[in-house]
């Protein structure tokens, strides 16, 4: 049970059933993806269509796909013309949401493609329009039964781009801005360090400076040539070493109980579930994955899971920076802030917003992956 973002042409989408927003009175017309449908489908679904005849706003009828050959269903929707969001339009939209979802569960779909409906000729302002649709999704897969699975994708053609929020955008950039910054900071300093310890490998080699015996006193060695003793020489350390340490042995319980478990990337998300008190259904809708994938993790643990996929469970279980950095290591990995990817995720974490929906948003409007069941 999951929802992605693709960018694709629906028509192309190989899912059990593909949706279509269309008019009252299902009259094909345009030249958007109601035409794009038709065309695909053939005059069979016309013909359908007429003996429907109608449809009210904020409901859908199904059809066959007759010649398109990636589905078996187009499931037929009307949306609100979007007028100041005062005349009952978000409760409409969700209403189409919710029709064509039930409809899809009628025909046992086990996946089903979802252009962003509203959000083109009829007006409704993009962010909102992604907001009402990953909110119903959200409530819908939850409503589904354990034994249900359902693959939800959200169709954006082309470069179209839903936008959350600038508030969000911007949070985002500035964390990617920040958090490069700093890890530039923090490479420098690594550098030092390690030019420190390859000096300290040279002199180490270095053959020792013994007086020979018959040496002259103006064929030694000048003292200020010779390299100072090791343990007089400064060494650069982290910055806080010591507070560092010491606010290691004073660390809670819960990180301690965190740290203690001796547990694999897959048995740790069962801890966390049973430590959270949630539920496995509850986990996988939040970290936008699904029961077999996760079972495929758990089960094979010599396989390395994809990154995307181990944020996205921190995500899911709402984990703060130190326990998802914990969760990666399990897995083999490791947030860098060199890679856009960790730095956006990072920034949601700190930020403690969890909503994997707008992370995935974030992700998708800069080309990077989207986490979880993508």
């Amino acid at each position: 049970m999951a929802l992605t973002i693709v960018r694709n042409d629906i028509v192309r989408m190989q899912v059990d059933a593909i949706v279509n927003s269309t008019n009252e009175r299902l009259i094909p017309g345009g030249l958007g993806v109601d035409a794009g449908i038709h065309a695909a489908a053939g005059p069979e679904l016309a013909e359908a269509l007429r003996e429907i005849d109608y449809c009210p706003v904020g409901s859908a009828v199904i059809t066959d796909a007759f010649r398109l050959p990636g589905c078996r269903y187009i499931i037929h929707t009307v949306g609100p013309v979007y007028q100041d969001g005062l005349h009952g339009e978000e409760r409409l939209l969700r209403s189409c949401y919710r029709s064509v979802l039930r409809l899809a569960r009628s025909r046992a779909c086990r996946s089903v493609a979802i252009p962003l409906l509203c959000t083109g000729a009829y007006g409704y302002p993009k962010s909102e329009g992604y907001r009402i649709a990953t909110s119903v999704v959200r409530d819908f897969l939850f409503s589904l039964p354990e034994d249900e699975d359902m693959m939800v994708y959200l169709v954006l053609f082309d470069r179209e781009s839903v936008a959350v929020g600038e508030k969000i955008d911007a949070d985002v950039e500035e964390s990617i801005s920040d958090e490069y910054h700093e890890e530039k900071k923090r490479f420098l300093l690594a550098s030092r360090r390690e030019n420190a310890a390859r000096e300290d490998a040279f002199f180490d080699a270095a053959p020792s400076y013994a007086v020979p015996p018959c040496a002259a006193p103006e064929e030694l060695p000048c003292a200020a040539s010779r390299p100072a003793p090791k343990a007089a020489r400064r060494r650069p350390g982290p910055a806080g070493m010591a507070e560092s340490v010491i606010g290691a042995a004073g660390a809670g319980q819960r990180k301690r109980d965190y740290a203690a478990q001796d547990l694999s990337f897959a048995q740790m998300c069962e801890w966390w579930c049973e430590q959270k008190g949630v539920s496995k259904k509850e986990f996988y809708i939040c970290a936008n994955i699904n029961k077999s994938m996760f079972w495929n993790m758990k089960h094979h643990p010599e396989q390395i899971p994809k990154k995307t996929n181990v944020l996205a469970c921190a995500i899911g279980l709402k984990l703060d920076y130190s326990e998802t950095q914990d969760l990666l290591m399990r897995a083999g990995m490791t947030l860098s802030k060199y890679y856009a990817l960790d730095a956006v995720v990072e920034g949601f974490i700190r930020r403690s917003n969890y909503d994997i929906y707008e992370i995935n948003e974030a992700l998708f409007d800069r080309d990077l992956p989207l986490l979880g069941a993508c």
